[in-house]
């Protein structure tokens, strides 16, 4: 076996490892919604207690395997303050994919069917646009894009902007993550939908975290995204 073709097994083995981290992770998380009897009755009658037990459960142990596996240092996997930020790059970008995905979604059908919980204006910003948001990207860009730095010289270059493995690996996973909204009979196309502007989401989220080394900007990016499609939703009824 030559060198390239060894080097090449040794990356689909990590990127395999990488993916696998991300199905424990969820998998705890479906455990813990499951088990999620043990909540006080007053919570678990919330709409929100069920976001927030998965969301909780997701960063917990992302951060658990992260400190694990960095021994505890978990600064490679993005838990730094970083430099160089393009604000409102990043902010512009955020908003406007966010914003594409509701428009599109408008037009669809099935429109939005099951694919927002019933929260309140508050319960929208506390649990979606900052607890959703940061605990998504310590799994998604933290423990995957993190794992996989090593790789970051492989990827593809498309308009003269380069896309590493590890921002595709975990843009894409992030997007498949969606499809977890089927099981709660939301409508199959707008899921779809989804999951290709999620995917779009962590690619920009992704390529800012390796630009900065950092969780902030993709965190801010996620988030922005997050709210630009509330909003078009709310202004397309």
């Amino acid at each position: 076996m030559g060198s390239a073709e060894h080097r090449g097994l040794k990356a689909a083995g990590r990127v395999l490892v990488a993916i696998l981290l991300g199905f424990v992770v969820l998998n705890v998380i479906a455990i813990a919604v499951m088990k999620s009897d043990f909540l006080p009755a007053a919570i678990q009658s919330q709409p929100w207690s069920e976001g927030a037990l998965s969301h909780t459960a997701m960063w917990l142990v992302s951060l658990l395997l992260i400190l694990t596996i960095s021994k505890g240092k978990p600064s490679t996997y993005g838990f730094q303050l970083g430099g160089s930020y393009r604000w409102a790059l990043m902010v512009v970008a955020g908003l406007a994919t966010g914003v594409v995905f509701a428009v599109i979604l408008n037009v669809l059908p099935e429109g939005d069917s099951a694919l927002l919980p019933d929260y309140t204006l508050a319960q929208t910003v506390i649990f979606v646009w900052l607890y959703a948001s940061i605990s998504e990207e310590i799994l998604t860009r933290g423990l995957i894009q993190g794992f996989l730095t090593p790789l970051a010289g492989r990827g593809v270059s498309i308009f003269r902007l380069r896309l590493s493995l590890p921002v595709l690996v975990g843009a894409l996973f992030f997007g498949l993550m969606h499809l977890g909204l089927l099981t709660t009979g939301a409508a199959l196309l707008p899921v779809l939908v989804l999951v290709v502007f999620a995917t779009v989401l962590g690619i920009i989220a992704g390529y800012h975290r390796e630009q900065t080394g950092s969780l902030i900007p993709a965190i801010i990016v996620h988030m922005f995204g997050n709210i630009g499609g509330y909003c078009a939703g709310l202004l397309f009824g």
